[in-house]
């Protein structure tokens, strides 16, 4: 059998097992007796027997024929995928053209305000400035929030105390009415000119606090905000009629270009609100100035990040990545740090955050490169030593990181030696570019050349276009870089050359190697240091290049200088006067306003973790993901030097599930999904995106990619790169934007990854149309042959709909929370069932629905009457056993007589019926059932089709044959409910179910759920009408039960081999999760139910993969999160004291060991040794065995952590009792991505498909065991004793902890195997098998375990580089701007004027003394 195994999995995949030849057992081999075999034959029968009775059989056959009944409103025909997801990607379109519609309207409305308030002459800006000073506006920071008490027409309004710079919020909530009544702030100006319009501007008396503390100027700040929390905001407290300004903590908020700007940005108030009105799906609406004001609309008070305790607040608009994209074109940097030696001390600590900072403004759309240059130049990063490198999040991560340890300084800077080295990158970028796309993105003239010219025109404004090297047809295209804007970036302390003949031959003149349009490559300088020395070569570099000089003097100054860079190169977008849209990748909306360098974790410790699963999800916060668009606003130059060009950036934030409405998962089916990508291929949406892990943020789910998310059938562990796959086939085409379809098997996981499953898909894609207005491509994905067919129905008539409204009203039914007609969206609809009953209700008087547009959105109402017409049906067999007075006749008496008596028994507590539509209904049967255990469900299941119960129904259903169409397999699961009940006392006991805390009991109630899918066709009815295509079975639904497990397993399946003197036997599900297991007299087990049988059965499992009834599923998971924690080498006090015996013992112990080495070797046997002349051997005693390198750090999986502190099979347990001391309770780890493998098990068996021999039929047990059961010997080792870790003690020796002597140990005894026999029989018609072993449970603990677990994947340094500095297919930007001809002209500023060196200091100080002496002695 190990051969067996080893040749198929090999010995190294087969994780906690050891196998031993069968021949060299020590135990002997226990076979299974005929007696025995005969009873698990009668065991077999009697649990078929069993479950028939509790899966209530004959009710859901009444149900599929009131379904039957209703068969002639339904719609099935084949549809064409291609055109559906074409029709999806146009509708999704026009949706994002509603947005840039909104975006040019604040562009405009931003233009024209700020052209009318450059017309003003100085004195009017400086009356506005005034009046601005004296009224304020509306600081997001110092606002002082106000609620209502009543929602009441003309309510009182309730003041709350607050501080300037923290608000207490009430939750009351206050009408628009009363909130436009009772608002009252703005901006204005006295003055004619001004550009303000709202003159209801209270004064500072109005606002200022009740205390009577001495006046500030800032004061003028403060004032009211009526505020109310707006479901479509996230629930945020908000102003939907005004909006705030935010100014960075580093810029004095009353300045006069603060004022200035917040007075002519003003008007923006007025055009978010109508962009809101014009498109109610709009979020989020901002304006961020150049001058760092940033206004948002709707109003609100300033959220400061998660654990910001201080609110220091470092947020600036500036430098946010939306703001950049939005005001350049994609760059590719090279850094240049001056490593000399005069870069030390503070000037070093500078330079380096001057780097990071640079970094922080890149985006995945960028390339970099960092080099450090002395005498010689050379990479900062091991890693990345040639070419550009994408400027990823790992990537600039790992900059950094070199940057802080590879930064050593010495000798003195070589500055042509690091240009030359920066100008070869960009040449060779740039012809690498040129050869392996025929010069697509060789130059600038290729954006801005029109299509219609010839090549001859082409080739005389651009001619190394036509000039360079070909590609070779079977070369990859080059991806290492930008082809658009090149930036040389360096940082240094001063210079003495200005390297003119580098910029001279490689910048300054076109040519066919380095450089197609003069000055191509803008250089930026940035002096470090507070004693600035002759800055005229730095200063001239950056003039000499088109660039911009900035000296940095402090710590503080950096972020101001760093952003210098991004208006100049905005300089040809607006010179051009074209306003580039940009889309961002997803976000999380609590990100929105995190500064750019803020921590993207919840601080997390180890004694987090001490809680229940209900807690830990509690804290899980609701992952709302948004994407943003983004334009700049330009104020093209009219002939005026260094005019203000760059007048900021405008951005929408738009909910992510605003653009899935369009590809719905109910137009898709079960199985069914929708997914976006971007130009990079990273997802937009996707069911298997998972942005958090609890209440913990990942740090890289910006950059998820399409093949993370879909792994190929083939793909057994992580490799890279990833072998070529279908997949990524699909992820190519789509970017290139190729419309197509194609298959692929790919491996899917559901039920929060415990399971698995390898299937085909069906792919259809398109592109969303223009390039330049989105960078998106959409794709569905299907399963067929169910897939492919649509299920519409007829247009219900009056009465049905009325029915369904008197039913929807009822408490026992949830519909999905789906979007309907994007009505939804707004706050004054209500939740999502009110909506769908205002829909029925104008259904009813006018017999249609006018605000209901979209097709679609009709066909899903239509579909949900007709479902909630039949549960109203089926709610009327139940009561009375006539569905209605449409078929008056009683409807299979002997199942409702049934279905009567089942509600006299205990352990039927519910049943409930899951739609295609998203509908859920649930019936209580037994009065005493818990009705929070079934809303508790509910809230887990919330969109039926979505459900994992749903979707491992309909596919163990369709995956065994011809009963899914009867309904005769059914598929049991799990579910556990959660009481709180009153208590005054504190106690916890691990391992119960109950945990018991102050005021309060959680009390845990497992219930076992038994479902079975409705499948339906044309030809189930006698009707065949409407059925264009040959019949085919397409789920309507599914139905289930629900029964408490304590009371099944007591009054069912309490026997479960009662007679057998020994061995246990399982019942597990197809998955291989313990159902049931056999519990002995005095023993109960019930903790390990819902536990994996690898736990307890290693060997067993091992088995049943080799023998192929279980399959194993190799995973991976490329969005884990794993704890990187410090390997601590020193110790407690306690841990010291141990060392200092454990030297001493060490130490006596060697020197006895030597005296009596010497006593027999020396003198008793080899006497003559002791006089021999024979030298030491020296190089024996210089030779030293290499010590062990101790690892730094380790990873640990963050799910195998919360598994081992939170039982995540039952919602309440205490957390697991660890040996960690305290002091190691306290480790703090640091959360990073990683990715994760793990296995997962599934079993496809059929088993026997017919009835079970009886007296009945002619079936013969020979036959069923042959296909329905099977029976083998296997063997599993007995570890004796488990060898310690080889650890360091506190002085650096090493040793196992346990044995202190330098001899050799004595080996362990040999590992005692043993073998047991195993009979696995299939239960027919169900997702169970049920298993006996023949040994005691004391075997199963001693044997090897086989746990799923996950095992972060460890790289090497080479294969760490090689996956950072591979760039993956994407797409380049359609438009590129990054010089332009009358630059020089009309900007002649180059660095910051307000810059004094000590001379000019001097002078100033000279002239102050003197114009004061002189107007004191006048």
């Amino acid at each position: 059998m190990e051969r067996q195994i080893s040749r198929k999995y090999g010995r190294e995949n087969i994780p906690n097992v050891s196998f031993t030849n069968t021949s060299n057992l020590l135990a002997s081999t226990t076979t299974i007796s005929a007696k025995t075999n005969q009873y698990l034959r009668d065991q077999l029968i009697r649990l078929t027997d069993q479950f028939s009775s509790i899966k209530l059989r004959s009710t859901d056959h009444v149900l599929r024929q009131i379904y039957t009944q209703s068969l002639n409103s339904f719609i099935i025909e084949k549809r064409n995928l291609t055109e559906l997801v074409t029709e999806m990607a146009n509708y999704t379109n026009r949706a994002i053209m509603k947005k840039l519609e909104a975006i040019r309207n604040l562009v405009s409305i931003s233009e024209q305000s700020y052209r009318k308030f450059a017309e003003t002459d100085s004195s009017i800006r400086n009356i506005t400035a005034a009046y601005m000073l004296q009224h304020g506006y509306l600081n997001s920071k110092v606002v002082i929030n106000e609620t209502s008490n009543s929602t009441h027409e003309n309510s009182p309004i309730t003041r709350t105390t607050t501080t300037t710079t923290t608000t207490s919020t009430m939750s009351a909530v206050t009408s628009n009415a009363d909130m436009e009544k009772t608002v009252t702030s703005g901006l204005s100006t006295r003055a004619p000119q001004s550009t303000s319009t709202n003159r209801n501007e209270p004064s500072p008396s109005e606002t200022a606090h009740e205390d009577h503390r001495e006046k500030k100027e800032e004061d003028v700040l403060l004032k009211q905000l009526i505020i109310q929390p707006k479901k479509h905001f996230g629930g945020a407290f908000v102003n939907v009629t005004h909006s705030t300004v935010h100014v960075p903590t580093i810029i004095y908020s009353l300045n006069q270009e603060i004022l200035l700007t917040a007075n002519w940005s003003y008007n923006l108030n007025q055009a978010f609100i109508d962009n809101y009105n014009q498109d109610p799906e709009l979020t989020w609406q901002y304006f961020c100035s150049q001058t760092g004001l940033y206004r948002v609309w709707p109003g609100h008070k300033w959220e400061y990040p998660e654990g910001d305790i201080d609110e220091l607040d470092l947020f600036d608009c500036r430098v946010q990545n939306w703001y950049i994209r939005a005001t350049s074109s994609p760059r590719d940097v090279i850094i240049l740090i001056d490593a000399s030696g005069s870069m030390t001390g503070l000037k070093r600590s500078i330079a380096i955050q001057t780097v990071e900072t640079i970094l922080d403004t890149l985006s995945d759309d960028d390339f970099v490169q960092i080099i450090k240059f002395q005498e010689n130049a050379e990479y900062i990063d091991d890693c990345f030593t040639d070419g550009l490198i994408q400027a990823t999040v790992e990537n600039r991560h790992k900059f950094r990181t070199s940057v802080n340890s590879s930064f050593n300084t010495e000798n003195i800077a070589n500055f042509s030696r690091a240009l030359n080295m920066a100008f070869e990158l960009l040449d060779k970028a740039r012809l690498q570019i040129s050869r392996t796309e025929n010069a697509r993105l060789l130059c600038q003239c290729h954006y801005l050349s029109s299509d219609n010219q010839t090549d001859a025109q082409r080739e005389a404004f651009c001619p190394s276009d036509f000039n360079a090297t070909k590609y070779k047809s079977d070369e990859s295209i080059f991806l290492d870089s930008t082809g658009c804007n090149k930036m040389i970036m360096i940082v240094t302390d001063g210079a003495t050359e200005t390297a003119a003949q580098v910029f001279q031959t490689r910048n300054w003149s076109p040519n066919n190697v380095s450089t197609c349009h003069p000055y191509e490559t803008r250089v930026f300088t940035y002096m470090i240091g507070r004693e600035l020395g002759d800055p005229k070569h730095i200063r001239w570099m950056s003039c000499a290049n088109k660039g911009y000089f900035a000296h940095v003097s402090t710590l503080e100054d950096i972020q101001e200088n760093v952003e210098d860079y991004i208006p100049v190169t905005a300089r040809p977008i607006a010179m051009y006067n074209d306003h580039v849209t940009v889309w961002s990748s997803v976000f999380l909306d609590v990100e929105r306003t995190l500064p750019i360098k803020a921590y993207k974790w919840f601080a997390y410790k180890i004694p987090d973790l001490s809680i229940s699963m209900e807690e830990f999800k509690n804290r899980s916060k609701p992952a709302n993901l948004m994407i943003s668009i983004a334009q700049p606003v330009l104020n093209p130059p009219q002939n005026v030097q260094d005019a203000t060009i760059l007048l900021g950036a405008v951005g929408v934030d738009i909910p992510v599930k605003l653009l899935q409405e369009f590809s719905p998962k109910y137009r898709l089916g079960v199985h069914g999904y929708s997914f976006m990508i971007n130009h990079n291929g990273y997802l937009m949406f996707h069911p298997d995106l998972r942005p958090v892990l609890g209440p913990y943020r990942k740090q890289n789910y910006h950059s998820i990619d399409l093949d993370m998310v879909e792994i190929p059938e083939n793909l057994m562990r992580f490799v890279h790169p990833l072998p070529y796959s279908k997949i990524q086939a699909i992820r190519k085409e789509m970017i290139q934007c190729v419309e197509n379809q194609t298959k692929a098997r790919v491996k899917k996981h559901l039920d929060d990854m415990r399971r698995a499953e390898e299937v085909e898909q069906n792919y259809y894609y398109a592109t969303l149309g223009d390039k330049e207005s989105n960078p998106f491509n959409l794709g569905i994905v299907v399963r067929f042959p169910y897939g492919e067919y649509d299920t519409r129905t007829t247009v219900p008539a009056t009465e049905k709909v009325q029915i369904a409204l008197r039913f929807i009203r009822q408490r026992n039914v949830r519909i999905s929370d789906w979007i309907y007609c994007n009505s939804t969206a707004e706050d004054d609809i209500g939740d999502t069932e009110e909506s769908f009953r205002g829909y029925l209700k104008e259904k009813i008087d006018m017999e249609k629905i006018p605000s209901c547009p979209y097709e679609a959105s009709q066909q899903l109402i239509y579909m949900m009457i007709e479902e909630l017409y039949i549960m109203s049906k089926f709610e009327n067999w139940t009561k009375t056993g006539i569905t209605g007075s449409e078929h008056p006749t009683p409807l299979n008496k002997a199942a409702h007589e049934q279905f009567k008596e089942y509600q006299h028994e205990n352990h039927l507590h519910w049943i409930f019926l899951g739609t295609r539509s998203g509908i859920t209904a649930y019936w209580k049967l037994y009065d005493l059932a818990n009705e929070d255990h079934m809303r508790q469900f509910s809230d887990a299941n919330p969109n039926s089709i979505e459900a994992s119960y749903y979707e491992r129904t309909i596919n163990a259903t369709y995956v065994y044959g011809a009963d899914h169409v009867d309904g005769e397999h059914h598929v049991y699961s799990l579910f556990y409910g959660v009481s709180s009940v009153p208590s005054s006392n504190t106690q916890a006991t691990t391992g119960q179910t109950t945990t018991t805390s102050t005021g309060a009991s959680l009390t845990t109630q497992m219930y076992l759920v038994i479902t079975t899918a409705i499948w339906m066709n044309k030809t189930s009815s006698k009707s065949k009408t409407r059925t264009s295509q040959n019949a085919q079975n397409v789920p309507f639904g599914v139905f289930g039960v629900m029964l408490p497990y304590k009371t099944v397993r007591s009054t069912h399946f309490s026997n479960l081999c009662a007679k057998m003197d020994s061995g246990i036997c399982y019942i597990i599900d197809e998955n291989g999760y313990i159902m049931f297991i056999s519990q002995p007299e005095g023993t109960d087990r019930t903790e390990d139910i819902g536990k994996f049988l690898g736990e307890f059965e290693g060997a067993l499992m091992q088995d049943l993969v080799a023998k192929k009834i279980f399959s194993e599923i190799k995973m991976v998971d490329f969005q884990g999160v794993c704890l990187k924690r410090a390997i601590r080498h020193e110790r407690s006090a306690g841990g010291l004291f141990r060392g200092i015996l454990q030297t001493i013992s060490m130490t006596i112990w060697n020197l006895i060991n030597h005296i009596a080495i010497i006593l027999v070797r020396d003198i008793i046997y080899w006497p003559q040794w002791t006089y021999a002349a024979k030298k030491p051997n020296v190089a024996n005693q210089n030779a030293t065995v290499p010590k062990r390198v101790p690892e730094t750090h380790t990873l640990e999986s963050l799910s195998n952590i919360l598994l081992t502190h939170i039982d995540f099979r039952r919602p309440v347990l205490d957390y697991k009792q660890t040996n960690m001391s305290k002091e190691d309770d306290t480790l703090e780890r640091t959360p990073v991505s990683c990715i994760e493998e793990f296995n997962l098990y599934l079993s496809t068996w059929k088993g026997w498909q017919g009835p079970l021999p009886s007296k009945d039929n002619q079936a013969a047990w020979e036959q069923v065991e042959r296909e329905n059961s099977l029976q083998n010997t296997i063997s599993c080792t007995h570890i004796a004793k488990e060898t310690p870790e080889i650890v360091d003690d506190f002085y650096g020796n090493t040793s196992n902890g346990t044995n202190f002597s330098t001899t050799i140990p004595t080996p362990p005894p040999p590992p005692i195997a043993e073998s047991f026999s195993y009979i696995i029989s299939k239960i027919p018609k169900s997702n169970l098998m049920m298993i006996y072993v023949n040994h005691s449970r004391e075997t199963s603990q001693l044997c090897e375990k086989l746990i799923i677990k996950r095992k972060p994947v460890k790289f090497t340094q080479e294969d760490l580089c090689t996956r950072l500095k591979t760039t993956p297919y994407r797409e380049r930007p359609h438009k590129c701007f990054f010089v332009h001809d009358d630059e020089r002209k009309l900007f002649q500023k180059c660095s910051n004027a307000i810059r004094w060196t000590n001379s000019s200091l001097f002078s100033y100080i000279i002239l102050i003394i003197i114009l004061s002496y002189y107007h004191l002695k006048t």
